[in-house]
Protein backbone atom coordinates (compact mmCIF):
# COMPACT_ATOMS: atom_id res chain seq x y z
CA UNK A 1 0.00 0.00 0.00
CA UNK A 2 3.07 2.30 0.90
CA UNK A 3 4.95 1.22 -2.28
CA UNK A 4 1.12 2.49 -4.37
CA UNK A 5 0.79 5.40 -2.59
CA UNK A 6 4.45 6.51 -3.30
CA UNK A 7 4.13 5.57 -7.02
CA UNK A 8 0.83 7.77 -7.20
CA UNK A 9 2.55 10.48 -5.78
CA UNK A 10 5.81 10.44 -7.90
CA UNK A 11 3.45 9.79 -11.20
CA UNK A 12 1.36 12.88 -9.95
CA UNK A 13 4.10 15.32 -8.67
CA UNK A 14 7.66 14.11 -8.70
CA UNK A 15 8.32 17.34 -6.60
CA UNK A 16 5.71 16.55 -3.60
CA UNK A 17 6.97 13.62 -2.80
CA UNK A 18 10.88 15.47 -2.92
CA UNK A 19 9.29 17.10 -0.11
CA UNK A 20 7.52 14.68 1.79
CA UNK A 21 10.61 12.30 1.72
CA UNK A 22 12.18 15.33 3.38
CA UNK A 23 10.07 16.38 5.95
CA UNK A 24 8.07 13.15 6.81
CA UNK A 25 10.62 11.33 8.95
CA UNK A 26 10.11 9.46 11.71
CA UNK A 27 11.04 11.79 14.69
CA UNK A 28 9.14 14.63 12.38
CA UNK A 29 6.01 13.22 12.38
CA UNK A 30 6.36 12.13 16.08
CA UNK A 31 6.86 15.81 17.18
CA UNK A 32 4.42 16.95 15.15
CA UNK A 33 1.67 14.81 16.75
CA UNK A 34 3.12 15.57 20.26
CA UNK A 35 2.39 19.33 19.99
CA UNK A 36 -0.24 19.47 18.52
CA UNK A 37 -2.01 16.71 20.91
CA UNK A 38 -0.28 18.77 23.77
CA UNK A 39 -1.53 21.92 22.61
CA UNK A 40 -5.07 20.78 22.60
CA UNK A 41 -4.83 19.28 26.03
CA UNK A 42 -3.23 22.17 27.06
CA UNK A 43 -5.97 24.62 25.95
CA UNK A 44 -8.88 22.19 26.87
CA UNK A 45 -7.36 22.29 30.80
CA UNK A 46 -7.26 25.56 30.49
CA UNK A 47 -10.74 26.15 30.00
CA UNK A 48 -11.64 23.12 32.38
CA UNK A 49 -10.25 25.04 35.03
CA UNK A 50 -12.29 28.09 34.14
CA UNK A 51 -15.32 26.77 35.02
CA UNK A 52 -16.78 27.16 38.50
CA UNK A 53 -16.24 24.93 41.27
CA UNK A 54 -18.57 22.89 43.40
CA UNK A 55 -18.57 24.38 46.19
CA UNK A 56 -21.67 23.94 49.36
CA UNK A 57 -22.82 27.84 49.53
CA UNK A 58 -23.05 29.63 46.04
CA UNK A 59 -24.61 32.29 47.39
CA UNK A 60 -23.19 35.51 46.16
CA UNK A 61 -20.92 33.30 43.77
CA UNK A 62 -20.31 34.91 40.32
CA UNK A 63 -18.23 33.28 36.85
CA UNK A 64 -18.32 33.72 33.47
CA UNK A 65 -19.73 30.69 32.88
CA UNK A 66 -22.77 30.31 35.19
CA UNK A 67 -26.69 31.13 34.19
CA UNK A 68 -27.85 33.33 36.69
CA UNK A 69 -28.17 37.05 36.41
CA UNK A 70 -25.65 39.53 36.42
CA UNK A 71 -23.36 40.46 39.92
CA UNK A 72 -20.84 42.63 39.45
CA UNK A 73 -20.34 41.77 35.62
CA UNK A 74 -20.70 38.17 35.69
CA UNK A 75 -23.52 35.63 35.57
CA UNK A 76 -24.63 34.50 38.87
CA UNK A 77 -24.27 30.67 39.63
CA UNK A 78 -27.22 28.55 39.84
CA UNK A 79 -27.67 24.92 40.92
CA UNK A 80 -29.44 22.25 40.08
CA UNK A 81 -31.68 19.63 42.48
CA UNK A 82 -28.61 17.84 42.72
CA UNK A 83 -26.32 20.90 43.84
CA UNK A 84 -24.64 20.67 40.68
CA UNK A 85 -23.58 24.16 39.11
CA UNK A 86 -25.70 25.21 36.12
CA UNK A 87 -22.69 25.91 33.16
CA UNK A 88 -23.33 27.66 30.39
CA UNK A 89 -21.49 25.04 28.54
CA UNK A 90 -22.41 26.58 24.33
CA UNK A 91 -20.60 29.85 25.64
CA UNK A 92 -17.37 27.26 26.93
CA UNK A 93 -17.45 25.52 23.68
CA UNK A 94 -17.37 28.98 21.74
CA UNK A 95 -14.42 30.21 23.74
CA UNK A 96 -12.64 27.36 23.06
CA UNK A 97 -13.87 26.85 19.44
CA UNK A 98 -12.88 30.84 18.83
CA UNK A 99 -9.52 30.17 20.84
CA UNK A 100 -8.51 27.23 18.40
CA UNK A 101 -9.41 29.13 15.27
CA UNK A 102 -7.41 32.00 16.38
CA UNK A 103 -4.27 30.13 17.39
CA UNK A 104 -4.72 27.58 14.11
CA UNK A 105 -5.16 30.15 11.61
CA UNK A 106 -2.10 32.35 12.79
CA UNK A 107 -0.04 29.45 13.31
CA UNK A 108 -0.81 27.80 9.72
CA UNK A 109 0.01 31.12 7.70
CA UNK A 110 2.72 32.39 10.03
CA UNK A 111 4.65 29.37 10.29
CA UNK A 112 4.10 27.74 6.85
CA UNK A 113 5.38 31.27 5.46
CA UNK A 114 9.01 30.75 7.21
CA UNK A 115 9.16 27.29 6.18
CA UNK A 116 8.47 27.71 2.38
CA UNK A 117 10.89 31.06 2.56
CA UNK A 118 13.69 28.94 4.38
CA UNK A 119 13.41 25.92 1.99
CA UNK A 120 13.65 28.06 -1.21
CA UNK A 121 16.54 29.99 0.55
CA UNK A 122 18.19 26.74 1.24
CA UNK A 123 17.80 25.33 -2.54
CA UNK A 124 19.35 28.49 -3.84
CA UNK A 125 21.80 28.63 -0.95
CA UNK A 126 22.88 24.94 -2.04
CA UNK A 127 21.97 25.91 -5.92
CA UNK A 128 19.85 23.21 -6.73
CA UNK A 129 17.06 25.04 -7.49
CA UNK A 130 18.57 25.96 -10.97
CA UNK A 131 19.07 21.83 -10.68
CA UNK A 132 15.25 21.71 -10.20
CA UNK A 133 14.70 23.70 -12.93
CA UNK A 134 16.12 21.43 -15.69
CA UNK A 135 13.79 18.80 -14.72
CA UNK A 136 11.15 18.25 -17.24
CA UNK A 137 8.26 19.07 -14.35
CA UNK A 138 6.07 22.30 -15.45
CA UNK A 139 6.81 25.66 -12.85
CA UNK A 140 2.96 25.32 -11.83
CA UNK A 141 3.63 21.10 -10.72
CA UNK A 142 7.49 22.38 -9.02
CA UNK A 143 5.46 25.24 -7.02
CA UNK A 144 2.11 23.37 -5.85
CA UNK A 145 4.99 20.57 -4.93
CA UNK A 146 6.83 23.22 -2.77
CA UNK A 147 3.58 24.68 -1.72
CA UNK A 148 1.94 21.37 -0.67
CA UNK A 149 5.02 19.29 0.79
CA UNK A 150 6.91 22.07 2.56
CA UNK A 151 4.58 22.68 5.48
CA UNK A 152 2.78 19.12 5.19
CA UNK A 153 3.87 18.84 9.36
CA UNK A 154 1.73 21.70 10.23
CA UNK A 155 -0.65 20.72 8.25
CA UNK A 156 -0.73 16.79 9.89
CA UNK A 157 -0.89 19.22 12.96
CA UNK A 158 -3.62 21.15 11.88
CA UNK A 159 -5.78 18.04 10.74
CA UNK A 160 -5.10 16.83 14.42
CA UNK A 161 -6.89 19.42 15.50
CA UNK A 162 -10.08 19.18 13.42
CA UNK A 163 -11.86 16.49 15.55
CA UNK A 164 -11.57 19.54 18.84
CA UNK A 165 -12.42 22.29 16.65
CA UNK A 166 -15.44 20.56 15.46
CA UNK A 167 -16.73 19.39 18.69
CA UNK A 168 -16.40 22.70 20.00
CA UNK A 169 -18.17 24.42 17.29
CA UNK A 170 -21.00 22.11 16.90
CA UNK A 171 -21.37 22.30 20.82
CA UNK A 172 -21.67 26.27 20.65
CA UNK A 173 -24.30 25.30 18.07
CA UNK A 174 -22.43 26.87 15.25
CA UNK A 175 -24.19 25.54 12.08
CA UNK A 176 -21.93 22.76 10.04
CA UNK A 177 -22.33 25.18 6.79
CA UNK A 178 -20.48 28.05 8.18
CA UNK A 179 -17.56 25.52 10.13
CA UNK A 180 -16.96 24.37 6.58
CA UNK A 181 -16.75 27.73 5.30
CA UNK A 182 -14.18 28.84 7.70
CA UNK A 183 -12.21 25.88 6.88
CA UNK A 184 -12.50 26.82 3.07
CA UNK A 185 -11.35 30.50 4.39
CA UNK A 186 -8.52 28.62 5.88
CA UNK A 187 -7.83 26.95 2.74
CA UNK A 188 -7.93 30.26 0.57
CA UNK A 189 -5.53 32.23 3.11
CA UNK A 190 -2.86 29.21 2.62
CA UNK A 191 -3.01 29.59 -0.81
CA UNK A 192 -2.36 33.29 -1.33
CA UNK A 193 -0.06 33.64 1.88
CA UNK A 194 1.96 30.87 0.80
CA UNK A 195 2.14 31.75 -2.77
CA UNK A 196 3.19 35.34 -1.83
CA UNK A 197 5.96 33.21 0.32
CA UNK A 198 7.27 31.72 -2.57
CA UNK A 199 7.17 35.09 -4.62
CA UNK A 200 9.28 36.59 -1.73
CA UNK A 201 11.51 33.68 -1.23
CA UNK A 202 12.31 33.51 -5.39
CA UNK A 203 12.74 37.76 -5.16
CA UNK A 204 14.24 38.42 -1.87
CA UNK A 205 17.11 35.43 -2.11
CA UNK A 206 19.66 38.77 -1.78
CA UNK A 207 18.15 39.14 1.78
CA UNK A 208 20.32 35.97 2.74
CA UNK A 209 19.38 34.13 6.02
CA UNK A 210 17.42 37.22 7.42
CA UNK A 211 14.53 36.67 4.18
CA UNK A 212 12.84 33.95 6.02
CA UNK A 213 12.32 35.47 9.30
CA UNK A 214 10.77 38.91 7.86
CA UNK A 215 8.89 37.12 5.93
CA UNK A 216 6.81 35.20 8.37
CA UNK A 217 7.45 38.27 10.73
CA UNK A 218 5.41 40.77 7.77
CA UNK A 219 2.77 38.14 7.56
CA UNK A 220 2.40 37.67 11.72
CA UNK A 221 2.37 41.31 12.40
CA UNK A 222 -0.15 41.93 9.32
CA UNK A 223 -2.41 39.54 11.28
CA UNK A 224 -2.07 41.01 14.78
CA UNK A 225 -1.77 44.68 13.63
CA UNK A 226 -5.23 44.11 11.54
CA UNK A 227 -6.93 42.34 14.17
CA UNK A 228 -5.76 44.75 17.21
CA UNK A 229 -6.51 47.78 14.48
CA UNK A 230 -9.78 47.01 13.58
CA UNK A 231 -11.28 45.17 16.37
CA UNK A 232 -13.13 48.52 17.83
CA UNK A 233 -14.24 49.55 14.37
CA UNK A 234 -18.04 49.80 13.93
CA UNK A 235 -18.09 50.60 10.23
CA UNK A 236 -17.96 47.98 7.78
CA UNK A 237 -18.40 50.62 4.91
CA UNK A 238 -14.55 51.55 4.97
CA UNK A 239 -11.70 50.85 1.87
CA UNK A 240 -9.85 49.20 5.03
CA UNK A 241 -12.62 46.22 4.95
CA UNK A 242 -10.50 44.77 2.62
CA UNK A 243 -7.78 44.32 5.75
CA UNK A 244 -10.96 42.09 7.05
CA UNK A 245 -11.61 40.17 4.03
CA UNK A 246 -7.97 38.71 4.04
CA UNK A 247 -7.59 37.89 7.82
CA UNK A 248 -9.31 34.86 8.59
CA UNK A 249 -10.00 36.24 12.33
CA UNK A 250 -12.76 38.08 11.04
CA UNK A 251 -14.49 35.29 9.32
CA UNK A 252 -14.39 33.00 12.22
CA UNK A 253 -18.18 31.93 12.95
CA UNK A 254 -19.96 33.17 16.32
CA UNK A 255 -23.35 31.55 17.56
CA UNK A 256 -25.33 33.86 19.39
CA UNK A 257 -23.87 33.62 23.07
CA UNK A 258 -21.44 36.59 23.90
CA UNK A 259 -17.79 34.92 23.76
CA UNK A 260 -14.79 36.07 25.75
CA UNK A 261 -13.62 37.26 21.90
CA UNK A 262 -16.15 39.56 20.89
CA UNK A 263 -18.78 37.96 18.55
CA UNK A 264 -19.68 41.06 16.51
CA UNK A 265 -15.67 41.42 15.65
CA UNK A 266 -16.41 40.74 11.50
CA UNK A 267 -18.92 43.69 11.54
CA UNK A 268 -19.80 43.10 8.18
CA UNK A 269 -23.56 43.23 8.89
CA UNK A 270 -23.58 46.65 7.21
CA UNK A 271 -20.70 45.68 4.58
CA UNK A 272 -21.60 47.12 0.84
CA UNK A 273 -19.71 46.61 -2.05
CA UNK A 274 -21.07 49.24 -4.41
CA UNK A 275 -24.20 49.76 -2.41
CA UNK A 276 -24.47 45.34 -3.09
CA UNK A 277 -25.30 44.07 1.15
CA UNK A 278 -22.67 41.71 0.40
CA UNK A 279 -22.69 41.67 4.48
CA UNK A 280 -26.25 40.65 5.07
CA UNK A 281 -25.48 36.66 5.02
CA UNK A 282 -22.30 35.28 6.38
CA UNK A 283 -22.29 32.99 3.57
CA UNK A 284 -22.06 35.95 0.73
CA UNK A 285 -19.04 37.57 2.67
CA UNK A 286 -17.43 34.12 2.65
CA UNK A 287 -17.73 34.16 -0.56
CA UNK A 288 -16.59 37.69 -1.48
CA UNK A 289 -13.57 36.92 0.78
CA UNK A 290 -12.53 33.93 -1.00
CA UNK A 291 -13.13 35.92 -4.72
CA UNK A 292 -10.29 38.37 -3.40
CA UNK A 293 -8.06 35.46 -2.39
CA UNK A 294 -8.58 34.15 -5.79
CA UNK A 295 -7.99 37.09 -7.59
CA UNK A 296 -4.82 38.36 -5.44
CA UNK A 297 -3.50 34.71 -5.95
CA UNK A 298 -3.93 34.46 -9.61
CA UNK A 299 -1.98 37.89 -9.70
CA UNK A 300 0.88 36.01 -7.18
CA UNK A 301 1.48 33.28 -9.53
CA UNK A 302 1.62 35.22 -12.64
CA UNK A 303 4.57 36.58 -11.18
CA UNK A 304 5.62 33.24 -9.55
CA UNK A 305 5.69 31.59 -12.77
CA UNK A 306 7.80 34.23 -14.73
CA UNK A 307 9.93 34.83 -11.78
CA UNK A 308 10.81 31.07 -12.00
CA UNK A 309 11.36 30.51 -15.33
CA UNK A 310 13.43 33.65 -15.94
CA UNK A 311 15.38 35.20 -12.64
CA UNK A 312 16.19 38.41 -14.26
CA UNK A 313 12.32 38.96 -16.05
CA UNK A 314 10.02 41.22 -13.89
CA UNK A 315 7.47 40.07 -11.89
CA UNK A 316 4.74 41.39 -14.35
CA UNK A 317 4.61 42.40 -17.92
CA UNK A 318 2.84 45.92 -18.01
CA UNK A 319 -0.30 44.07 -19.73
CA UNK A 320 -0.87 42.34 -16.12
CA UNK A 321 0.14 45.24 -14.07
CA UNK A 322 -2.66 47.00 -15.85
CA UNK A 323 -5.06 44.39 -15.31
CA UNK A 324 -3.79 44.74 -11.71
CA UNK A 325 -4.37 47.91 -11.21
CA UNK A 326 -8.13 47.97 -12.28
CA UNK A 327 -8.60 45.09 -10.60
CA UNK A 328 -7.53 46.35 -7.04
CA UNK A 329 -9.35 49.99 -7.74
CA UNK A 330 -12.40 48.69 -8.60
CA UNK A 331 -12.09 46.18 -5.54
CA UNK A 332 -10.93 48.59 -2.93
CA UNK A 333 -13.12 51.77 -4.26
CA UNK A 334 -16.24 49.49 -3.88
CA UNK A 335 -15.56 48.63 -0.06
CA UNK A 336 -15.56 52.82 0.03
CA UNK A 337 -19.00 54.17 1.73
CA UNK A 338 -20.99 54.16 -0.95
CA UNK A 339 -24.09 54.31 1.00
CA UNK A 340 -23.25 57.62 2.65
CA UNK A 341 -21.67 59.46 -0.21
CA UNK A 342 -23.52 58.41 -2.99
CA UNK A 343 -27.00 56.88 -2.35
CA UNK A 344 -28.04 58.75 0.64
CA UNK A 345 -27.57 62.56 -0.85
CA UNK A 346 -26.61 63.71 2.52
CA UNK A 347 -22.74 63.13 2.22
CA UNK A 348 -20.21 65.07 4.77
CA UNK A 349 -16.43 66.29 3.94
CA UNK A 350 -15.67 64.16 6.76
CA UNK A 351 -16.59 60.89 5.23
CA UNK A 352 -15.09 61.64 1.97
CA UNK A 353 -11.75 62.77 3.05
CA UNK A 354 -11.38 59.57 5.61
CA UNK A 355 -12.42 57.35 2.28
CA UNK A 356 -10.34 58.95 0.06
CA UNK A 357 -7.11 59.09 2.49
CA UNK A 358 -7.85 55.44 3.15
CA UNK A 359 -8.26 54.63 -0.74
CA UNK A 360 -5.12 56.67 -1.42
CA UNK A 361 -3.10 54.86 1.18
CA UNK A 362 -4.19 51.39 -0.06
CA UNK A 363 -3.02 52.29 -3.83
CA UNK A 364 0.48 53.75 -2.02
CA UNK A 365 1.32 49.79 -1.44
CA UNK A 366 0.10 48.90 -4.79
CA UNK A 367 2.51 50.97 -6.35
CA UNK A 368 5.49 50.14 -4.49
CA UNK A 369 4.72 46.33 -5.62
CA UNK A 370 3.92 47.47 -8.94
CA UNK A 371 7.52 49.62 -9.38
CA UNK A 372 9.37 46.47 -7.44
CA UNK A 373 7.32 45.02 -9.91
CA UNK A 374 7.71 46.18 -13.67
CA UNK A 375 10.60 48.08 -13.77
CA UNK A 376 13.48 45.43 -15.61
CA UNK A 377 16.97 45.21 -14.18
CA UNK A 378 20.39 46.77 -15.43
CA UNK A 379 21.09 43.34 -18.24
CA UNK A 380 17.71 43.84 -19.50
CA UNK A 381 17.57 47.61 -20.01
CA UNK A 382 21.08 47.47 -21.71
CA UNK A 383 20.04 44.43 -23.98
CA UNK A 384 16.88 46.68 -24.68
CA UNK A 385 19.56 49.87 -25.50
CA UNK A 386 21.48 47.91 -27.71
CA UNK A 387 18.43 46.80 -29.63
CA UNK A 388 17.51 50.31 -29.77
CA UNK A 389 20.86 51.42 -30.68
CA UNK A 390 21.11 48.99 -33.61
CA UNK A 391 17.54 49.36 -34.75
CA UNK A 392 18.64 53.51 -35.46
CA UNK A 393 21.70 52.25 -37.40
CA UNK A 394 19.77 50.19 -39.53
CA UNK A 395 17.77 53.14 -40.58
CA UNK A 396 14.06 52.52 -38.35
CA UNK A 397 12.87 55.48 -36.43
CA UNK A 398 11.25 55.35 -33.21
CA UNK A 399 7.95 54.93 -34.48
CA UNK A 400 7.15 52.10 -32.21
CA UNK A 401 9.34 53.68 -29.18
CA UNK A 402 5.89 54.59 -27.41
CA UNK A 403 4.02 51.43 -27.77
CA UNK A 404 7.67 49.29 -26.53
CA UNK A 405 7.53 51.67 -23.48
CA UNK A 406 3.86 51.14 -22.81
CA UNK A 407 3.82 47.14 -23.56
CA UNK A 408 7.79 46.00 -24.20
CA UNK A 409 8.92 43.60 -21.60
CA UNK A 410 12.35 45.08 -21.59
CA UNK A 411 11.61 48.51 -21.70
CA UNK A 412 11.89 50.99 -18.58
CA UNK A 413 8.84 50.95 -16.78
CA UNK A 414 8.31 54.32 -16.24
CA UNK A 415 5.32 55.28 -18.72
CA UNK A 416 3.35 51.58 -17.51
CA UNK A 417 3.93 52.99 -13.92
CA UNK A 418 2.45 55.89 -15.06
CA UNK A 419 -0.34 54.52 -17.23
CA UNK A 420 -1.11 52.33 -14.30
CA UNK A 421 -1.55 55.95 -11.85
CA UNK A 422 -3.63 57.18 -14.37
CA UNK A 423 -5.70 54.30 -13.99
CA UNK A 424 -6.33 54.31 -10.36
CA UNK A 425 -6.29 58.52 -10.59
CA UNK A 426 -9.11 57.91 -12.93
CA UNK A 427 -11.24 55.47 -10.71
CA UNK A 428 -10.88 57.48 -7.76
CA UNK A 429 -11.81 60.53 -9.58
CA UNK A 430 -14.73 58.87 -10.93
CA UNK A 431 -16.12 58.36 -7.42
CA UNK A 432 -15.35 61.86 -6.18
CA UNK A 433 -17.20 63.19 -9.23
CA UNK A 434 -20.22 61.15 -8.00
CA UNK A 435 -20.12 61.63 -4.43
CA UNK A 436 -22.06 64.39 -3.18
CA UNK A 437 -19.99 66.42 -1.48
CA UNK A 438 -19.00 70.28 -2.13
CA UNK A 439 -17.54 71.63 -5.42
CA UNK A 440 -14.39 72.61 -2.93
CA UNK A 441 -14.31 69.12 -1.79
CA UNK A 442 -14.11 67.76 -4.87
CA UNK A 443 -11.61 69.99 -6.15
CA UNK A 444 -9.21 69.13 -3.69
CA UNK A 445 -9.84 65.82 -3.81
CA UNK A 446 -8.87 65.88 -7.55
CA UNK A 447 -5.72 68.15 -6.58
CA UNK A 448 -4.43 65.28 -3.91
CA UNK A 449 -4.95 62.56 -6.39
CA UNK A 450 -2.93 64.42 -9.07
CA UNK A 451 -0.03 64.94 -6.00
CA UNK A 452 -0.79 60.89 -5.08
CA UNK A 453 -0.18 60.17 -9.09
CA UNK A 454 2.67 62.35 -9.24
CA UNK A 455 4.80 61.19 -6.36
CA UNK A 456 4.07 57.30 -7.87
CA UNK A 457 5.67 58.09 -11.36
CA UNK A 458 8.42 59.92 -9.41
CA UNK A 459 9.59 56.74 -7.17
CA UNK A 460 9.38 54.60 -10.10
CA UNK A 461 11.55 57.01 -11.97
CA UNK A 462 14.03 56.51 -8.87
CA UNK A 463 13.92 52.85 -9.05
CA UNK A 464 14.07 52.51 -12.03
CA UNK A 465 17.41 54.70 -12.11
CA UNK A 466 18.64 52.87 -9.33
CA UNK A 467 18.24 49.71 -10.49
CA UNK A 468 20.33 50.68 -13.85
CA UNK A 469 23.52 51.17 -11.35
CA UNK A 470 26.46 49.00 -12.15
CA UNK A 471 26.70 48.15 -8.40
CA UNK A 472 25.93 44.81 -7.68
CA UNK A 473 23.73 45.89 -4.35
CA UNK A 474 21.22 47.64 -6.44
CA UNK A 475 18.33 45.92 -5.46
CA UNK A 476 19.19 47.05 -1.98
CA UNK A 477 20.13 50.51 -3.28
CA UNK A 478 16.71 50.94 -5.04
CA UNK A 479 14.66 49.83 -2.17
CA UNK A 480 16.89 52.23 0.43
CA UNK A 481 16.30 54.86 -2.26
CA UNK A 482 12.45 54.56 -2.75
CA UNK A 483 12.36 54.14 1.38
CA UNK A 484 14.57 57.10 1.99
CA UNK A 485 12.50 59.14 -0.79
CA UNK A 486 9.16 58.49 1.29
CA UNK A 487 10.35 58.69 4.66
CA UNK A 488 13.53 61.13 4.93
CA UNK A 489 11.28 63.98 3.79
CA UNK A 490 9.02 63.85 6.38
CA UNK A 491 10.76 63.87 9.05
CA UNK A 492 13.13 66.50 8.28
CA UNK A 493 10.21 68.67 7.53
CA UNK A 494 9.22 67.85 11.07
CA UNK A 495 12.29 68.72 12.64
CA UNK A 496 12.51 71.70 11.06
CA UNK A 497 8.99 72.51 10.14
CA UNK A 498 6.50 71.30 13.18
CA UNK A 499 3.13 73.12 11.17
CA UNK A 500 2.33 71.59 7.99
CA UNK A 501 0.49 75.16 7.37
CA UNK A 502 3.82 76.59 7.81
CA UNK A 503 6.23 75.95 4.38
CA UNK A 504 2.90 74.21 3.07
CA UNK A 505 5.27 74.13 -0.50
CA UNK A 506 8.23 72.13 0.79
CA UNK A 507 5.39 69.70 2.69
CA UNK A 508 3.91 69.31 -1.19
CA UNK A 509 7.51 67.53 -2.16
CA UNK A 510 6.63 64.60 0.81
CA UNK A 511 4.37 61.74 0.44
CA UNK A 512 1.91 64.15 2.50
CA UNK A 513 1.02 65.97 -0.34
CA UNK A 514 -2.12 64.06 -0.88
CA UNK A 515 -3.30 64.78 2.71
CA UNK A 516 -2.72 68.41 2.75
CA UNK A 517 -5.40 68.99 0.20
CA UNK A 518 -8.01 67.08 1.26
CA UNK A 519 -7.67 68.14 5.04
CA UNK A 520 -8.50 71.04 6.45
CA UNK A 521 -4.90 73.05 6.22
CA UNK A 522 -5.62 72.66 2.40
CA UNK A 523 -7.92 75.07 2.07
CA UNK A 524 -4.84 77.51 3.46
CA UNK A 525 -2.71 76.59 0.17
CA UNK A 526 -2.91 79.07 -2.83
CA UNK A 527 -3.47 77.91 -6.31
CA UNK A 528 0.11 79.28 -7.49
CA UNK A 529 1.22 77.25 -4.67
CA UNK A 530 -0.30 74.35 -5.99
CA UNK A 531 0.44 75.04 -9.71
CA UNK A 532 4.29 75.23 -8.66
CA UNK A 533 4.50 72.04 -6.99
CA UNK A 534 3.06 70.13 -9.20
CA UNK A 535 4.87 71.74 -12.06
CA UNK A 536 7.96 71.11 -9.64
CA UNK A 537 7.30 67.22 -9.26
CA UNK A 538 6.83 67.33 -13.18
CA UNK A 539 10.68 68.33 -13.47
CA UNK A 540 11.79 66.01 -11.17
CA UNK A 541 10.68 63.18 -13.23
CA UNK A 542 11.49 64.90 -16.15
CA UNK A 543 15.19 65.14 -14.69
CA UNK A 544 15.40 61.70 -13.59
CA UNK A 545 13.80 60.24 -17.30
CA UNK A 546 16.59 62.61 -18.51
CA UNK A 547 19.44 61.13 -16.61
CA UNK A 548 17.93 57.33 -17.31
CA UNK A 549 18.03 57.64 -20.88
CA UNK A 550 21.01 59.63 -21.50
CA UNK A 551 22.77 56.74 -19.04
CA UNK A 552 21.01 53.89 -21.52
CA UNK A 553 22.42 56.32 -24.82
CA UNK A 554 25.78 55.17 -23.48
CA UNK A 555 25.67 51.79 -22.70
CA UNK A 556 23.34 50.98 -26.18
CA UNK A 557 25.88 52.89 -27.86
CA UNK A 558 29.20 50.65 -26.11
CA UNK A 559 27.36 47.96 -26.20
CA UNK A 560 27.18 47.94 -29.90
CA UNK A 561 30.62 48.71 -30.37
CA UNK A 562 31.70 46.37 -27.94
CA UNK A 563 29.15 44.20 -31.02
CA UNK A 564 30.83 45.14 -33.92
CA UNK A 565 34.04 45.18 -32.86
CA UNK A 566 33.25 40.99 -32.17
CA UNK A 567 31.76 40.88 -35.51
CA UNK A 568 35.02 42.51 -37.53
CA UNK A 569 37.58 40.43 -35.65
CA UNK A 570 36.02 37.46 -36.60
Amino acid sequence: MKRNWLNLSVNWNPQLLRELKGCLKTQNILLAIAISLLGQFVLFMYFQIQLPVRVTPLKYYANRYCTGNSLRGLPECLTDGFDNVIINWQLWSLDIFILLSIIGSFTLLAGGTYLLINNLATEQRRDTLNFIRLSPQSPQSILWGKMLGVPILLYLAGLLAIPLHLWSGLNAQIPLIMLLSFYAIAIAASCFYYSGALLFGLVGSWLGGFQAWLGSAMVLGFLILTQQAFASDTSADFPFAIFRLINPYYLIPHSDVSSIFPSDNPKFTNFHWFTIPLGASFLTTVCFALLIYFIGTYFIWQSLQRCYLDSNATMLSKQQSYLLTTCFAVTTIGCANWQSLVVSQTASRYVMVENIACLIFLDLWLFLYLIAAVNPHRQTLQDWARYRQVSFRKGLRDRKLIKDLIWGEKSPGILAIAINAMIAVSCLSLFILVSWVDVDDKINALISLAFAGSLAVIYAALAQSLLFMKNKHRLFWASGGVGAAIVLPVLILVILFHNPEQNSFLWLFSVVAPLMTLYPSGNHISPITLFLAILGHWSTVGLLIFQLMRNLRKAGESATKAMLASNTNS
